[in-house]
């Protein structure tokens, strides 16, 4: 009997073992499947929905619509009309020897004798892909018996002890900073180390980091500045580019924040005049000056609430109504003759627009978007009066292009000293690029001036920036 009772003893610990198991592995296919069903939604709301809504770029969308019929038929080019540029003179570009070529003594097809041969020019563009040289410089130099010293020259078109010279400094910075050609791609082309291009660029950057003050209070000078700011990695860790631009100078600022002390640090804390173009983005709010939203991404909420109610009639009559006034807003600037029919042609715009806004609405979507206009009616209407001051933010968008370029490219920066040479020789060369045709001649002639001088000048910039007319605009 005792015999008995302890088999049972142990079956029935055997079947609780079992049991608790079972109701383990249970639980864990149930945690399963519900991390499989989030994935799975996620997944199908991506497909729906994009990552970011209305702010997902073409190159991330899960599926790419196709184009509509009236899309497909339309012409490219410009307008019916439209005066073309023409080819573009070739003055400012190097010649090669003119060439000459032989008419045969007589003719290929029929083998009869030719007349006398005329001329007749062809203008080509010649490319050669960029083969750099070595440069050998024999530097004289004397001991002076009196000073107890060696006195030796400088070497023109570098700097003491750096390896490459001026012009390839400036190629490497251009090519690099401005253009977007990774640095190993460039060592490949110069066939120096990519360590070596890194340290030089380290070194040009402390050399013209005292020009960023006078980017800055032209910055703040000017009547119309752009900002935008985009994700940067820096060292693996999250951070931010910030971009400030006018029509002539750029400001870059690669940071570990977003917050508003950023742009308070660049355009400070004193009343400026002129007009600030942002998104609504709290972190501009800080700035004492004018303020215009961008009408581009009020435009995008308004579509977006298109699609959050698609059945709704009040919602689709209010789209349908506003949506083409935000456009027509935009299209003004390209559109308008002269600056009087411009504001004549605001002013009705303006006044449309402000109808659509103030008509009774019950749906809170409309509700919501109203108010936006509603509240911030000082920030929604520089344009009007003022044609320097475009509705939308497309200027800084498009000079933050490259970053994301670069971004996508390189991953951001691996250090902070790395972050720093990017934001200077970006602002620098940015600057130049607005001002001159030719950024790589420009700083080339700079860096040579700077390699003459025995001591730092006190005013970098007028060497590193030519002169302009105006501190404006778009």
């Amino acid at each position: 009997m005792a015999i008995r009772d302890m088999k049972l003893c142990f079956d029935c610990l055997r079947f609780r073992r079992e049991r608790d198991e079972a109701r383990r592995e249970v639980k864990r296919l149930k945690e399963e499947n519900r991390r499989l069903r989030e994935k799975l939604d996620c997944a199908h709301r991506t497909i729906l929905e994009a990552p970011f809504g209305s702010s997902t770029p073409s190159s991330k969308q899960p599926v790419k619509a196709k184009t509509t019929a009236e899309r497909q038929a339309r012409k490219g080019g410009a307008r019916t009309g439209h005066k073309g540029r023409g080819r573009q003179t070739t003055s400012r570009r190097p010649t090669l020897p003119t060439e000459t070529v032989a008419v045969p003594q007589a003719c290929p097809n029929c083998g009869g004798r030719l007349e006398l041969p005329s001329i007749r020019t062809r203008t080509l563009l010649s490319c050669q892909p960029p083969q750099p040289v070595t440069r050998s410089v024999d530097v004289q130099e004397a001991w002076c018996p009196d000073c107890h010293k060696t006195i030796r020259p400088r070497t023109p078109g570098a700097f003491p002890r750096m390896f490459l010279d001026n012009s390839a400094l400036a190629y490497v910075a251009v090519e690099h900073y401005l253009h977007g050609q990774t640095l190993g791609r460039l060592a490949q082309i110069t066939g120096v180390h990519k360590g070596t291009l890194t340290n030089a660029m380290h070194f040009l950057a402390d050399l013209l980091a005292p020009g960023l003050e006078g980017v800055q209070q032209r910055l703040r000078l000017a009547a119309v500045i752009f900002a935008d700011e985009t994700v940067w990695r820096n060292d693996g860790d999250n951070g931010y580019a910030w971009m400030f631009r006018t029509g002539d100078c750029v400001l870059y600022r690669f940071c570990d924040t977003r917050s508003g002390e950023v742009p308070r640090s660049i355009l400070g804390t004193d009343f400026l005049r002129g007009v600030l173009v942002t998104d609504r983005y709290a972190g501009y709010n800080g700035i004492l000056m004018a303020r215009q939203f961008c009408y581009a991404h009020l435009l995008r909420d308004l579509q977006d609430i298109e699609r959050q109610f698609p059945d709704v009639p009040e919602v689709a009559a209010f789209v349908a109504h506003l949506a083409p006034l935000l456009s027509d807003a935009m299209a003004l600037r390209r559109e308008a003759r002269n600056r009087a029919q411009y504001r004549c042609r605001a002013r009705r715009l303006k006044a449309r627009i402000q109808r659509a806004i103030r008509r009774p609405a019950r749906h809170p979507a409309v509700q919501s978007y109203q108010d936006i206009f509603r509240q911030h009616r000082d920030k929604l209407y520089h344009w009007v009066d003022d044609p320097d001051v475009p509705p939308d933010n497309n200027t800084a968008e498009r000079g933050l292009r490259p970053t994301v370029i670069a971004r996508k490219l390189s991953f951001g920066s691996q250090s902070k000293r790395g972050a720093s040479t990017r934001e200077i020789l970006m602002s620098i060369i940015g600057t130049i690029s607005l001002r001159t045709h030719d950024p790589w001649r420009t700083l080339r002639d700079a860096l040579d001036r700077l390699a003459a001088s025995s001591s730092p000048p006190e005013d970098i910039g007028s060497i590193l920036f030519p002169s302009v007319p105006s501190a404006n605009a778009a």
